[in-house]
């Protein structure tokens, strides 16, 4: 068999390698190499010192892919210059080459251990720079090409999930931080497994491989795509609304159905169930995005597979309860029953140190944002005070420019089942309660557990299976009593307080200290609702006293 050598000639052809930055305060030597290495297909960019050579290499739109540098520059020397481009992380690898009169071995050896991969000794021959540009040209080649194989999932062609959550992430920040539009979504193929029963596993990669083709042609080159695992896919689309997204769900879900696959043994169509979600504000970082989309592709699935479902249809979804207990435990309660009543608000033109100190003054960790109608334009909380906290002049920055706009909302006549199953099933810890637009109350985990303790809970003391605790006060009389002496005690506080602070403090100490009280009081009525026998056993007058003291 002979081998086919490539000619210096076809060399000399080949297009464009790349760009080149060269190094050098001698304009002789730099408009040499600017000819020898343009002629040889090379772009070629120039810098006269340290200084204009940082410049070039820090700014993105100039990807080099080699440098060719002095040793004895007028403001440093290539040695400093080639240990800044080995330090700085790099999208890629740039081939370094140094180039000076000093050739003996002691400077080869400082070049090569400062980071250099060539040496080459002035004067400059053309032939022998061409050559070693080459021998750099292959390390790349390699190089690209176990990136490539690296970054790429071996069967489609797509990026890789590590890739896939680098970018993401950092997609994730730059959303979050110009408050951008973005919206995930997951699909996987309905059946897969049957096809690989039937048909075998080199025709199951042939469907993975196709499906992976027409999700590759479908997006743009600002989508961050990847196989997800298995027969499961994944998207970002940075810049894109809700809405949006959901277009474009269902027009790959339609042209993956119009796909003809073909196999060795048949042609097959194959269906895919999709999930797609947006940012909101209990979200935190992606992982929490790609969790919501992950359970809206769950949804999908259970409904018969074949379709998309969005965020917002899995904040309404109630599941299958054939035994009853659920409604038995929840027996026709709403969001009503549950919430706790917002007290207090901020304005889009609130300066964030105005809500600021009002976080501070009001003990409050969040507040909705109204207009000046009262209607719920937004959400704002201690972490995004923080992240402009460090602005010279937080009175400049108006709240409209940090608060959250995509909101997790429920009306007050919403079954309070819906709202369990939703934040059990996501990670979601929030949820307002709006009426007409304007916000009456917040739902949380902690609020549904509040109302599991006071109602549902202590129907277990009619069976006789009262429920002990380590943490309270005891019996459920006694528990009755404690709430009540501290429901007094925390209204002579509030009353010591008003007396003795200024008039500009009051309606700080009155919001803090009335939602407390309040969480009592919500427990000494669930407890006179439900346990009429312990009402009995406790002392009338001191629930008489603290609703009196708190009536003030």
């Amino acid at each position: 068999m002979e081998l086919s050598t490539p000619s210096v000639e076809q060399f000399a052809t080949c297009p464009i390698r790349g760009r080149v930055l060269v190094v050098d305060d001698d304009k002789l030597i730099r408009t040499l190499l600017t000819e020898f290495l343009t002629k040889d297909g090379y772009q070629v960019v120039v810098a006269c010192d340290c200084l204009e050579a940082l410049e070039l290499l820090d700014d993105p739109k100039n990807e080099f892919k080699f440098m060719v540098t002095d040793w004895e520059l007028p403001d440093g020397s290539g040695i400093d210059l080639i240990r800044h481009v080995r330090h700085v992380v790099q999208s890629h690898y740039i081939y370094v080459v140094m180039a000076t009169s000093h050739g003996n071995r002691e400077n080869l050896t400082l070049a090569l251990n400062a980071g250099a991969d060539d040496f080459l000794t002035k004067p400059i021959d053309r032939a022998e720079l061409i050559a070693r540009m080459r021998a750099g040209q292959r390390i790349l080649n390699l190089e690209t090409r176990l990136t490539h194989l690296a970054n790429s999932d071996l069967l489609t062609g797509l990026p890789t999930r590590r890739v896939f959550e680098e970018l993401a992430a950092k997609e994730w920040c730059r959303s979050m931080r110009y408050r951008l539009p973005l919206s995930c979504i997951i699909f996987d193929i309905d059946f897969f497994k049957r096809i690989n029963d039937i048909h075998g596993h080199a025709a199951g990669d042939e469907v993975l491989r196709e499906v992976a083709r027409v999700f590759y042609t479908s997006v743009r080159k600002s989508d961050i795509i990847c196989r997800y695992g298995g027969e499961e896919f994944c998207a970002i689309l940075p810049e894109t609304s809700m809405s949006q997204a959901l277009t474009w769900a269902n027009n790959i879900r339609n042209r993956i159905a119009a796909t003809e696959i073909v196999l060795d043994s048949a042609v097959v169509n194959v269906t895919v169930s999709m999930g797609v979600a947006e940012p909101y504000s209990e979200m935190e970082d992606l992982p929490d995005l790609v969790e919501v989309a992950d359970q809206c592709l769950i949804e999908a699935k259970t409904r018969g597979r074949n379709q998309v479902v969005a965020f917002s249809e899995l904040r309404e979804i109630l599941s299958d309860d054939p035994s009853g207990h659920l409604d038995s435990v929840f027996h026709g309660a709403v969001v009503a029953d549950a919430m706790t009543p917002v007290v207090s608000s901020v304005t889009p033109s609130s300066s964030v140190y105005e809500v600021s100190q009002f976080f501070i003054d009001y003990r409050i960790p969040t507040a909705p944002v109204v207009n000046k109608n009262g209607d719920l334009v937004g959400i704002v909380s201690e972490k995004d005070l923080i992240s402009v906290a460090v602005h010279p002049d937080p009175r400049q920055i108006p709240i409209e420019e940090v608060m959250r706009r995509n909101l997790i909302c429920y009306p007050p006549e919403t079954s309070l089942r819906i709202v369990w199953e939703f934040l059990n099933r996501v990670s979601v810890r929030t949820v307002l309660v709006t009426d007409d637009n304007k916000v009456v109350g917040i739902i949380s985990r902690h609020s549904i557990l509040r109302w599991f303790a006071n109602t549902g809970w202590r129907q277990l003391s009619s069976t006789g299976e009262t429920a002990k605790s380590n943490f309270g006060p005891g019996s459920s009389a006694n528990h009755l009593e404690y709430a009540a002496r501290l429901l007094e005690e925390t209204s002579r506080q509030l009353t010591a307080d008003v007396e003795n602070r200024s008039e500009e403090d009051h309606a700080a100490i009155v919001v803090g200290t009335i939602s407390k009280m309040q969480d009592l009081m919500t427990d000494l009525l669930e407890s006179v609702g439900h346990q009429n026998g312990a009402v009995e056993n406790s002392d009338p007058q001191s629930v008489h006293g603290a609703v009196n003291s708190a009536e003030m």
